[in-house]
């Protein structure tokens, strides 16, 4: 009996043969021999039945390329038509052996006989000889069915290379392999040989019938072929080949607002161009399966672009209706000025400019009455000595076009002059020790005044007022009190006037002159 892992048409073969050495042993009986020859009868029934739902999926093929591009579908039925091929070289070579077999068994009878050979009735159905000696052979030469092994074991290899570009391919190649078994099996008589086992010393019927079920094994093969092959059309109209991450976001926000954004993967097959419908105009699709749309829009408000995508499906065209809700407003320019709303001469003056719904490499500002320069994510101006105002003007670039987009005036003023005073007093009277204790002087901005400017003290004059109306004055080069004038502040007496007058200091605006401090001794 077989050993190992057998296919059921290897085990069913293996049983005839126990039935058929029984028979030999026995005598086989005209009802046995019947069952054989009905088994082969139904076989050939089954190989036609298979044959013509082969040829219905072959024609498929072109109902898929009506319905789909003839490129998609080619390759794949260019592989159909090798399969077919093969397979009617393989069955006609099996029939071939099969009408060999009738004539060695039949002789005369068989050869004048002119109808269908799968409907014809072998006579001498239980002669062994004629099967061994043309399919197994003898010890001089080999037999038929060691070219039928090789032509089976040629047909498995077409089908492999085929079929292992894809992993559902390369289980397909299993299920076949197990259908079209030659390897070596164990006989009924030993051997190891599949010829052997398969054809020596059986009954012309059942060898007849063994080579009507390796033909209706190659054509169940063939059957899953086209079936994979047609599938193979189907996956590449849906299995999409191509993924690519989109991204749906405003084009620009606004400062201090949230971007919000739908990041997705796309998927997209390079061989189906669908087509978009908008107005009465058809826009083809790339090689991405992008369909790009530009149009002026040349009135403000709220608009919709609506059209059909159509794109071709495995059953025909397919068609999807889309409607995008916009709004087109006019561009607006803001021109801001940073620290105040005027340009002040001698500093750099900041400000932001944009326009809204542009970005800013597409924005080109500039100036009159003064220079304007880039400055971080803004700008700066300063304006030219004598200015009275400047204008800063800006355009931009919006849908291709480059658009004036506005002017704003700024006034131009003087820096406001420092204020100064002595450290640590902070108003018009002083302790003849807080006095005595300062250091010196110091320019500061006014209070209100937005840009952080430094000044540096570099002269003054401090003059005490004694009995009888009689003065002293010491004078400083910088912005410290010097020996003298501290001399002066410790002969100091109650309700004696000290003024600083004659106060020079320098700073972004140049030299300046401040004002007379006035000190009353308390």
């Amino acid at each position: 009996m077989a050993q190992g892992n057998l296919n059921p048409r290897q085990r069913m073969i293996n049983m005839m043969y126990l039935v058929l050495t029984a028979m030999l042993a026995l005598n086989v009986s005209n009802e046995v021999l019947d069952a054989f020859e009905t088994i082969e009868s139904r076989f050939g029934q089954s190989i036609d039945i298979v044959r013509r739902n082969n040829e219905s999926s072959f024609s498929n093929f072109d109902l898929a390329a009506e319905n789909s591009s003839v490129e998609k579908v080619k390759p794949w039925k260019d592989k159909a038509q090798i399969v077919k091929d093969k397979t009617q070289e393989l069955t006609t070579y099996i029939d071939s052996l099969k009408k060999e077999l009738i004539f060695a068994a039949d002789g005369k009878k068989a050869r004048i006989y002119t109808g269908d050979f799968s409907q014809y009735k072998l006579e001498n159905r239980e002669n062994t000889d004629v099967g061994t000696q043309l399919l197994y052979g003898n010890e001089e030469s080999k037999g038929k069915g060691y070219e039928l092994k090789d032509k089976i074991e040629k047909y498995k290899s077409d089908l492999t290379e085929i079929l292992s570009g894809t992993e559902s391919g390369k289980s397909l190649i299993v299920t076949i392999e197990g259908m079209l078994q030659t390897g070596d099996v164990e006989g009924v008589d030993g051997s190891k040989d599949w010829v052997n086992a398969t054809f020596y010393n059986a009954p012309a019927i059942s060898d007849l019938a063994i080579l009507s079920s390796i033909a209706l094994d190659v054509r169940n093969s063939e059957a899953q072929m086209m079936n994979y092959l047609l599938a193979q059309i189907d996956a590449s109209s849906f299995k999409f080949s191509e993924l690519e991450v989109a991204i749906n976001a405003p084009s620009y926000v606004i400062k201090g607002s949230p971007l919000e954004a739908q990041i997705i993967l796309a998927a997209y097959d390079p061989t189906v161009r669908p087509i978009a419908k908008i107005g009465g105009t058809n826009y083809n699709s790339n090689e991405k399966g992008q369909i790009e749309y530009k149009a002026m829009q040349n009135s403000v408000g709220m608009h919709h672009l609506t059209g059909v995508i159509e794109y071709p499906g495995p059953d025909g065209m397919k068609s999807i209706s889309f409607s995008f809700p916009y709004q087109v407003g006019e561009a607006a320019a803001v021109i801001s000025p940073t620290k105040m709303n005027v340009f002040y001469l001698g500093v750099e003056n900041p400000v932001e400019i944009s326009v809204s719904g542009v970005p800013q490499e597409k924005i080109t500002p500039s100036c009159s009455g003064g220079t304007l320069q880039r400055s971080g994510s803004g700008y700066v101006v300063i304006p030219n000595a004598g200015s009275k105002t400047c204008d800063i003007s800006v355009s931009a670039e919006v849908n291709g076009v480059r658009q004036s987009m506005k002017t704003q005036t700024f006034r131009v003023k003087k820096l406001p002059t420092p204020i100064a005073a002595v450290a640590g007093i902070t108003g018009k009277t002083a302790t003849k020790g807080e006095l005595a204790s300062s250091q010196g002087l110091m320019a500061k901005m006014p209070e209100d005044f937005e840009f952080d400017l430094k000044y540096t003290v570099t002269s003054f004059r401090v003059s005490v007022t004694g009995s009888g109306g009689y003065e002293k004055e010491e004078a400083s080069n910088g912005a410290y009190f010097s020996q003298a004038q501290k001399s002066l502040f410790n002969n100091l007496r109650q309700g004696q006037r000290v003024f600083i007058s004659d106060i020079k200091a320098t700073g972004p605006g140049g030299s300046v002159d401040l004002s007379t401090l006035d000190i009353r001794i308390k």
